[in-house]
């Protein structure tokens, strides 16, 4: 069995992080689903969102990337860099911080490229509908025409090991004790208090 778990580092970009037929345990927010992998393709890098042109020493709105949303049962992996001059802070879901110290959420800039090549800090998933969002600031003198992100990754389909057609009440079990291989995948930040 392959090695796949998330936030991989190697030669690449990215790579799966389950294969067709494997076992995920999909975490979002306070829930947990127990599934299977039942098809999977990769996605070239894209063009997500463009929050358009922001002034000098401004902060853009709180936008929602619609373009990483997915399907009902599906799940995205993304890496993703800016390729503007500006500082981006993520959101997964909306509400919820990405990154967030006890004093500071750390944003990403264009250098990521430079400092983490595989891009690594900045994967996330993307659970069904519950969509990521962003803020974009301009800390330069001058304005940009725009600000731009770029992603990269896959898309999961998957289906349910607890209810319907494939549910395995005894499959789940053992993936919970861990008798059986499952990959835990996060795909929402936690609140304060979480």
């Amino acid at each position: 069995m392959p090695d796949l778990y998330i936030f991989k580092a190697q030669i690449g970009m990215v790579d799966p992080v389950a294969l067709q037929n494997q076992n995920v345990c999909i975490h979002y927010v306070q829930n947990q689903y127990f599934r299977k992998v039942d098809f999977l393709e990769a996605i070239p890098p894209h063009q997500c969102i463009n929050l358009g042109a922001l002034a000098a020493n401004t902060q853009s709105a709180r936008t929602n990337v619609v373009n990483l949303e997915m399907p009902d049962n599906e799940f995205g992996l993304f890496r993703w860099w800016p390729i503007d001059d500006a500082q981006i802070r993520l959101y997964s879901p909306a509400g919820i911080a990405k990154w967030q110290l006890r004093n500071v959420q750390v944003p990403i800039d264009m250098n990521i490229v430079n400092i983490d090549p595989n891009l690594v800090s900045t994967e996330i998933a993307i659970w069904e509908n519950n969509r990521p969002a962003v803020e974009a600031f301009n800390g330069h003198a001058t304005g940009l025409g725009a600000v731009r992100i770029k992603a990269i990754g896959y898309r999961f389909h998957t289906v349910s090991l607890e209810s319907g057609q494939f549910a395995s009440p005894e499959l789940v079990k053992q993936l919970k004790s861990g008798a059986q291989p499952c990959t835990h995948i996060w795909c929402s930040g936690r609140g304060i208090g979480d």
